[in-house]
């Protein structure tokens, strides 16, 4: 099997069997970002032929081994060239994006590496003046109800939201949180009221985060729970 090694115009290097390559606009993205990668695949892959984020520490070669360990990962569907959008992982480290000639028992064609560095994060971004989201206690049961309290102003649009975010997820973007919510309510133009949300069913660490607007916004309040 022949290999082909090309250094892209943006430094990267892509490593690719035949037809197949994949190539990044850049080597290092944060948290969460947003990832496009350009493909040429060969007109011979059947159409779940497959591209997937994979950890650099992964043994390249068997799709098989590539299956077991993606974080996210498209389809081709049949397309010989074209685009894929993904999200960067959310914990620091090296990255592949690698292209896998079938989903059944098939053989890595391609890959191309990133890094992935934390997004800048404040331990407790400030609450916007009038602003607020409090609970009753800071421990809950997997499924228990959690009873959010909540005051906002009334310059705030009706698909202002609070929801529920995992704690490891970087603070600030309301479009980032947005990727990651659990669960979530609409304010609908209320200035005060409560909200009633479920515990999240796995344990671990969550905020109960609030937002100006579900376009791409900015949160305005916090607070956190864990659940065990």
């Amino acid at each position: 099997m022949k290999l082909s090694v090309g250094i892209l115009m943006a430094g990267i290097l892509s490593v690719s069997v035949n037809a197949a390559s994949l190539d990044l606009e850049k080597a290092s993205y944060k948290s969460g970002e947003e990832i496009k990668v350009s493909f040429i695949a060969s007109s011979s892959y059947p159409k779940n032929a497959w591209v997937g984020i994979i950890p650099s520490s992964v043994p390249h070669g068997q799709e098989s081994v590539n299956d077991q360990n993606d974080l996210a990962y498209q389809y081709l569907g049949g397309k010989k060239m074209g685009e894929l959008v993904f999200k960067a992982p959310l914990k620091e480290g090296s990255y592949d994006l690698r292209m896998n000639d079938t989903d059944a028992n098939g053989k890595e064609v391609a890959s191309v590496s990133f890094k992935v560095v934390a997004a800048p994060r404040s331990a407790e971004p400030a609450k916007s003046s009038g602003n607020s989201v409090a609970i009753e206690r800071y421990r809950f049961t997997k499924g228990e109800q959690i009873k959010v309290s909540f005051t906002a102003l009334d310059s705030l649009p009706g698909n202002a939201w609070i929801g529920i975010i995992p704690s490891d997820v970087p603070h600030g973007s309301e479009a980032v949180n947005d990727q990651y919510d659990v669960s979530y309510q609409y304010l609908g133009k209320k200035t005060s009221g409560v909200l009633m949300f479920k515990a999240p069913l796995k344990s671990g660490n969550y905020d109960i985060r609030m937002h100006d607007t579900d376009g791409n916004g900015v949160e305005i309040g916090n607070v956190s729970f864990t659940v065990e």
